[in-house]
């Protein structure tokens, strides 16, 4: 009987030593999908909200202080399932294929839209004319500079030679009339004629 009662511990011990780890696998993650409003109420009900307006009122904890006109809003019921039965809610278990981004879809063309369009087209249009036409006169305008520069130049040597023959001219002149001033004092100026008159009366 001892060694009956020495075995049985041994029995347990080999027992949970035989035990292996259980092993959890949880099951590969699958993209998530918007349900609509209408699918959302048959199984989730939304919390609900009141708003409630109240006038001026004393503090109750402090009659020094008293609070304005407000409004407050309160969350009467929270969100809760819905367990009442209904048909089920279908809910697409694979990718999400055909929800598609209000960014990037075409938004409703107008008349009005589709003329304002145009409008700036060709607003554009004859902004791009515009500035063709100033590059080409720009390109003109750079062409032409050195040969002005270079008629600038020109003129103003043309008028240091102007200036240095006016200058010429007038020495000139002054030597001109000088020589004629110098003339006529020569030709007004005559010596004294002495005449020698034989008389008659000379024997």
């Amino acid at each position: 009987m001892k060694r009956i009662l020495i075995f049985i511990p041994l029995i347990f011990l080999t027992a949970c030593a035989s035990k292996r780890p259980v092993i959890v696998k949880m099951p590969p993650s699958l993209p998530a999908t918007t349900m609509t409003t209408d699918g959302m109420e048959s199984v989730r009900y939304g919390e609900n909200l009141k708003a409630y307006s109240l006038g001026r009122y004393i503090d109750p904890n402090d009659s020094l202080v008293m609070h304005e006109a407000h409004t407050i809003y309160r969350v009467e019921t929270t969100a809760k399932w819905n367990l009442h039965p209904h048909q089920p809610v279908h809910v697409p278990g694979g990718p999400v294929v055909g929800i598609i981004d209000p960014a990037h879809q075409d938004s409703p063309i107008t008349p009005a839209i589709a003329a304002e369009v145009d409008r700036q087209k060709a607003a554009t249009q004859t902004l791009i004319a515009q500035s063709q036409r100033m590059n080409q006169a720009l390109n003109q305008l750079a062409k032409i500079l050195p040969a002005t520069a270079r008629v600038a130049e020109e003129n103003a040597q043309l008028k240091v030679q102007a200036l240095a023959t006016e200058r010429r001219l007038e020495i000139l002149e002054d030597q001109f009339r000088k020589q004629q001033a110098e003339a006529q004092t020569e030709t007004t100026f005559t010596p004294p004629v002495t005449l020698s008159v034989k008389g008659t009366n000379d024997w």
